[in-house]
């Protein structure tokens, strides 16, 4: 959103952890991952041409190198006025070196016939002292990172170690040997490998202490081509033949190091010129961003969501809190449409009205609404927003804020209490009228007994009197059971545990087994909703008939979910599918059903049973938009 009462808007529309940079990704990743697909697609054609002929691979991979570094010399030559900065320089004007050295040695190789006399052993040399001035290239450069050694003094020290080698090999011929016909490489010319592994390493690792000085990018593919060059320089340690499979490997390996350097600098810096360093800002342009990322921070660390629209309706910004409600990355809804993306279908008229009321000023701002949101999962999150709007400069309207709390939870348990209240009346009703039925009877049979003790059916009233008492325990049980459904909030349960939980605890015949797929998937309910799957469990082990196996699974009905318990029993009879959840069933099977189906009404879930009579009973626990989750929110 552009709002200049609001500057910070664009530099903290993200987490601030990836506060810099986006934009400038943006428009440059592309042409990189373009340019990672032509080195991919080079590769495999080199490793090719190696099937045809080795020298014609060598010389194509050599070469590539040579461009690739005398492209970052082009680029670091041109941006030597940052005097502020010297690893640019000191790296480019040492691969330009490195790649004259390494020219000369394609020309050398064996088979190639320019240098007529000298065999495998000087292009040998002439490897190894471009990978000694390679190395060292990228183990000086970090330590004029923030200097200015002036580009005379960086040629003129470059042009020196260049002909200090040349000269001992060809002029001088104190160079080591470093291939001996007949027998392979030389001591020196491994362990000089491992030599110059040690100093790329090195060299790696201070690329890496001084990454907050780069553009992340940069850095990243600073480090992986060093990596590469190790595994690279490793790779020669290992043939015999300078037309090797290893030796092939070895080239493969270089080449994609110097892929990576030409996106890190000749990409990158083509692209993004201030992308390769950022040493040249100003102290005014530092104490900006710092300032920009605090108050992202401040808006980050907020438990309340924040999320700025401008006057097209399109979203500026979002912090954390409104990303993980959402459940989408900061950057992926910057520039979305805030009704279409984030608002359900049946509340997008509102929305706009409200939105436009606010922006042509028909609703005044610090306006207090309750609106849903739709999560990038499809579940419905209510939010309590308080908005208000944006101005620029010349005081006109350019956008609103609107600050908002999560209140699902809050409207569940609002709606679970008065459910639960509503019940606790019900069942006082209930309750207290079965008991005194009961301790009428209990007392009438009591009063036979004690009128003709001497009757025989004196053993058949107390009988019938014991039986009334239980009856009367059973109701008291139930009343107690009953009484803690609601007392507590809801919280988000796992129906998988609870299953195990309620298995473990039930006595279960070996001949009937329990197989549950509910992985990931989180309940809002009453904490008694236990009980639910434990009566289900039950219910079918003790009144399904020859039942061997119970199943729990779940299916999407639209943006609901349905937990489904099936087992392979009897089933219920039509006449009985709804009989089985009222209070009055309990004189046949107790009070079970009736239990589960008012612990899952708490919190708006229902039950129904749908299985076929005959073929097993199928009961169909429907749980609303907004009241079911995977892994605390994601799907």
């Amino acid at each position: 959103m552009q709002n200049d009462s609001v500057p910070v808007t664009r530099a903290t529309r993200s987490s601030a952890e990836d506060r810099l940079g986006r934009t400038e990704q943006g428009t440059a990743e592309p042409g990189i991952q373009r340019s990672l697909i032509v080195f991919t697609v080079l590769l495999a054609a080199l490793a090719a041409t190696n099937l045809y002929n080795y020298l014609l691979f060598h010389t194509i991979a050599e070469l590539v190198a040579v461009a690739i570094a005398t492209g970052v010399f082009i680029v670091a030559w041109n941006a030597r006025t940052m005097r502020e900065n010297g690893y640019l320089l000191v790296a480019g004007t040492g691969l330009l070196f490195v790649a004259g050295i390494e020219l000369v040695h394609t020309l050398a190789y064996q088979g190639m016939g320019i240098f007529a006399g000298y065999g495998a052993n000087l292009p040998t040399q002439l490897w190894i002292a471009s990978r000694y001035l390679l190395a060292g290239t990228l183990l000086a450069a970090p330590l004029a990172l923030r200097r200015d050694p002036g580009p005379r003094w960086v040629v003129t020290a470059f042009a020196g170690v260049t002909g200090f080698f040349l000269l001992s090999i060809f002029v001088v011929p104190v160079f080591p040997d470093c291939y001996i016909e007949g027998i392979g490489l030389s001591p020196f010319k491994v362990w000089g490998e491992y030599v110059i592994a040690a100093l790329l390493a090195l060299g790696g690792v201070a690329v890496y202490r001084l990454r907050d000085v780069f553009s992340p990018r940069v850095a990243s593919h600073l480090v992986a081509a060093i990596l590469v060059m190790i595994a690279s320089e490793l790779a020669f340690t290992l043939y015999i033949s300078v037309y090797g499979l290893s030796n092939m490997v070895g080239h493969l390996l270089m080449v994609l190091s110097f892929g990576l350097i030409y996106v890190a600098f000749v990409e990158t810096g083509i692209r993004q010129p201030y992308a390769v360093v950022f040493t040249g800002l100003t102290a005014s342009e530092e104490r900006l961003r710092r300032e920009k990322d605090r108050l992202g921070q401040y808006l980050d660390i907020a438990g309340a969501l924040f999320v700025v629209l401008d006057r097209d309706g399109r979203v500026a910004l979002i912090n954390r809190c409104a990303s993980d409600v959402l459940g989408c990355p900061a950057g992926a809804a910057v520039g979305e449409p805030w009704v279409e993306r984030f608002v359900p279908p049946a509340e997008r008229e509102r929305y706009r009205a409200i939105f436009t009321g606010l922006v042509q000023g028909g609703i005044g701002a610090n306006e207090h609404v309750r609106a849903p949101i739709l999560t990038a999962n499809g579940c419905e999150r209510l939010i309590a927003w308080h908005n208000t709007v944006l101005r620029d400069k010349n005081g006109v309207v350019c956008g609103t804020l609107s600050s908002g709390e999560d209140i699902t939870e809050q409207q569940h348990a609002e709606a679970a209490l008065q459910q639960a209240n509503a019940k606790l009346n019900l069942l006082a009703g209930i309750t207290r009228h079965d008991i005194l039925n009961q301790i009428t009877v209990a007392r009438a049979y009591i009063d036979f007994a004690g009128e003709d003790g001497e009757n025989p059916g004196v053993r058949d009233h107390l009988e019938r009197a014991r039986a009334a008492v239980d009856e009367i325990q059973k109701q008291i049980e139930f009343s107690r059971d009953y009484q803690d459904m609601g007392v507590k909030a809801p919280v988000w349960q796992r129906p998988e545990d609870l299953v195990g939980e309620s298995v473990s605890e039930l006595a279960l015949p070996a001949e009937v087994g329990v197989r549950v797929d509910l992985a990931g998937l989180e309940v809002y309910t009453d904490p008694m909703v236990r009980k639910v799957f434990f009566n289900l469990i039950d219910n079918a082990v003790r009144h399904g008939g020859e039942v061997t196996e119970v199943r729990f699974s779940y299916a999407r009905t639209g943006q609901d979910l349905t937990i489904l318990c099936e087992d392979d029993g009897n089933g219920i009879p039509d006449g009985e599918k709804e009989a089985i959840f009222r209070e009055t069933y309990k004189r046949r099977h107790g009070h079970g059903l009736f239990l589960v189906s008012g612990i899952l009404g708490i919190t708006g879930i229902t039950i129904r049973e749908t299985g076929v009579f005959g073929k097993g009973a199928r009961f169909e626990i429907r749980v609303p938009n907004g009241g079911h989750r995977f892994d605390g929110g994601k799907e």
